[in-house]
C-alpha cells in the first residue's frame, strides 16, 4: 500500500521542529514533484508525496528512477 502525504505533511517529516532547518517552501516541493525529483502523483490540483518511495531513495538518480519505475 502507497502512503501519500501531502506537501505540508511531508515539510513537518522532513523538517520537524528544527529551528536551524530552512525547508524549502511549498512551492518549490510542488515543482520537484511536477519535474519528477520527488516521487509524487497528483490528484486533482494537489500533488502528494509517495512517503515510502522518498524513504527508499539512494540518493543517486539513476538509481532511484529505476526504483520508481
Amino acid at each position: 500500500m502507497t502512503c501519500l502525504v501531502k506537501i505540508s505533511k511531508f515539510l513537518e517529516l522532513v523538517y520537524g521542529d528544527d529551528e536551524n532547518a530552512t525547508p524549502p517552501s511549498p512551492q518549490t516541493i510542488t515543482r520537484a514533484c511536477r519535474k519528477g525529483e520527488l516521487p509524487a502523483k497528483q490528484k486533482g490540483k494537489l500533488w502528494y508525496i509517495d512517503w515510502d518511495l522518498y524513504q527508499k531513495q539512494t540518493g543517486d538518480d539513476l538509481v532511484d528512477k529505476v526504483l520508481r519505475g
